[in-house]
């Protein structure tokens, strides 16, 4: 495969050496070097903002000792330990979310708010008693103008729901408050992440026991079986890491070709897209061999440099577009028409096959 690679970089390498003479590179060691590799690094630091009440307070804490195991996450946290959607009045998350995004931008947003709900909405001159038609009609109000301000920030948000209260009654009515934060957050096209199961039993009742962020079974809930231990908002922080990193990479960021200035691209006849060009020839026994390059992504790496992150489609159009018109590699890559090997080489198949006797 090594030889066959070499074989269909050769006339492209050789129809470029404009690139291979001309692409700069800093000197081992300089400075610029080592300002790109702070660059680099910088860049890959994903930026979270945990939003919450007292329950998300300890959620902030545990994504932030999670996050500086990792590495690679940087996390702030903003919390009122009374607040919550149903009592704009007691403390407005929608008035207050312009003032904390206004200096600071997130890669990421997580909130959990809810605990605090199980009370009366105010709705102008209006009570509303919780679970009734006009307290549900107000709560999704509540939740979609924050869902608002949130994504005006242009992160990416991930609702936590609330976890499993102790008290049956007290659990009922978070039951009712997740289902209208899950409907309104995927409504929007939004994560909701629903972190009840981890914390119940397999019959879904509550338990206060469970496995904590190292695998350990172990208590993570507070004897008010509402609270969390340290080792329960540890794994609270791991579960929401988790989902955040898996939404990074469900969702990766186009690949991006640069090309030298030094480079003239040179534009040939359209071609109709394949995924990858065929090719052949006929083999020693007079079937014909057909060919598709797998390894195009190597061979983008070695002409661009740095393409190991390309995807295949991308690395080959970025070795479509250096490949001169009227070239061997334009026949190759563009048209899938391979050169006829010289007589004596080791790809040579022009071998005549065997008579019948």
């Amino acid at each position: 495969m090594t030889r066959f690679l070499a074989h269909i970089l050769a006339p492209l390498l050789l129809a470029t050496p404009a690139f291979a003479q001309t692409a700069e590179a800093p000197v081992m060691g300089s400075s610029a070097i080592e300002e790109e590799a702070v660059l680099e690094e910088a860049s890959q630091i994903t930026d979270i903002l945990v939003l919450g009440d007292a329950v998300g307070g300890g959620l902030g804490a545990g994504l932030t000792r999670m996050a500086n195991i990792d590495g690679r996450y940087e996390v702030a946290s903003r919390f009122n330990e009374e607040s919550g959607l149903a009592r704009p009045e007691v403390y407005d998350w929608t008035a207050t979310l312009p003032k904390i995004l206004e200096s600071n931008s997130y890669d990421a947003i997580v909130v959990m708010l809810g605990a605090n709900d199980r009370q009366m909405i105010r709705a102008g001159n209006e009570r509303h008693a919780f679970n009734s038609p006009g307290w549900i009609a107000a709560y999704r109000a509540q939740v979609d103008m924050m869902l608002d301000e949130l994504a005006e920030s242009g992160a990416k948000v991930f609702w936590v729901s609330v976890p499993p209260m102790a008290d049956p009654e007290y659990d009922a009515a978070m039951k009712i408050i997740t289902a209208l934060q899950r409907e309104r957050v995927e409504a929007r096209g939004m994560s909701f992440i629903d972190i009840r199961p981890q914390f119940s039993k397999p019959d879904g009742s509550y338990t206060d026991m469970g496995t904590d962020d190292t695998g350990e079974f172990r208590k993570l809930r507070g004897r008010d079986g509402i609270s969390f231990f340290k080792q329960g908002n540890n794994r609270l922080g791991q579960l929401v890491l988790e989902a955040i990193a898996r939404a990074k990479t469900a969702t990766p960021k186009p690949a991006k070709v640069s090309l030298p200035d030094t480079v003239s691209i040179q534009q040939s006849p359209a071609v109709p897209p394949r995924e990858v060009p065929l090719f052949g020839q006929t083999a020693m026994l007079g079937d014909v061999i057909t060919l598709r390059p797998k390894d195009v992504v190597m061979s983008a790496a070695l002409v661009v440099g740095g393409a190991d992150a390309l995807a295949p489609a991308a690395a080959l159009e970025a070795v479509r577009a250096l490949a001169p018109r009227g070239s061997s590699a334009e026949k190759l890559f563009r048209l899938g028409q391979a050169s006829t090997a010289p007589r004596g080489r080791a790809d040579d198949f022009s071998v005549p096959p065997p008579q019948p006797e």
